[in-house]
């Protein structure tokens, strides 16, 4: 256990103090790091977000649709397990598949092969040149992917059950609207926020934690991969018991 706090205090540390440094993307350098982490993190993931969301809300609601019909306990349910619990978490996991891993990798592969040292060497900040734009890029992409799929899950189950259950999809949308509340939503966001943040700080923190060694690497996406899914998982657990 005292192993898992200092881990998580580590990691935390790092991504937090790049975030102090964020004035470092306005270097061309990260910056490109930054606009590279975007697309590959954001926009490369949205045609899997997109389907994994459209799986994920055409069978819950078309199955609740189903069972519940005009009971408002129907609502209720997608807002909890749906929008709040099933839709940011798949977005977050593709994340951590796609992108989490990678970052790990990468910069495992950065210390094994000397460029840490070398960075240092030159007196290049290590954390405003390879930290600060990854945790800012995770972060906000992480956020459009979880909202996306929210969206996506929502408006693309109800499309689908309209058809499959023989509803009025405006009737439907339209109440699931009256329900839902901006309180909720902004909770969603600061979730989905924490989410790409701990991501971040997981890869960032394995990647340069990672002993210099090639055999080292592989284990690297792994540990990232299994860390990360924990801690979103834990995040998600604590956000649901404060709204409950």
């Amino acid at each position: 256990m005292a192993i898992v706090l200092q881990s998580v205090r580590q990691y935390a540390a790092l991504a937090a103090g790049s975030l102090l440094r964020l004035e470092a993307i306005g270097n061309p350098m990260a910056r490109l790091v930054f606009l590279r982490q975007i697309h590959f993190t954001a926009v490369r993931s949205m045609p899997l977000v997109t389907v994994v969301a459209l799986a994920f809300g055409a069978a819950f609601i078309a199955q609740a649709t189903y069972l519940l019909r005009d009971d408002m306990r129907l609502y209720v349910l997608i807002e909890v397990l749906l929008v709040r619990t099933i839709a940011p978490l798949a977005a977050a996991v593709i994340i951590i598949g796609r992108s989490a891993t990678v970052i790990s990798t990468e910069l495992a592969l950065m210390r094994c092969n000397g460029e840490i040292d070398a960075l240092r060497r030159l007196r290049i900040p290590v954390r405003d040149y390879l930290v600060a734009p990854r945790v800012a890029a995770v972060t906000l992409g992480t956020l459009g992917c979880c909202f996306f799929s929210q969206l996506i899950a929502v408006l693309g189950g109800f499309a689908i059950s309209a058809l499959i259950v023989d509803i009025h999809l405006a009737e439907q949308l339209g109440r699931f609207a009256l329900h839902m509340s901006v309180g909720v939503v902004a909770l969603e966001v600061v979730k989905s926020a924490c989410f790409g943040f701990a991501i971040a700080a997981v890869a960032c923190g394995v990647g340069l934690g990672v002993a210099p060694r090639m055999e080292e690497v592989p284990l690297a996406a792994s540990r990232t991969f299994l860390r990360a899914l924990v801690s979103v998982i834990v995040i998600d657990a604590l956000f649901l018991g404060l709204t409950l």
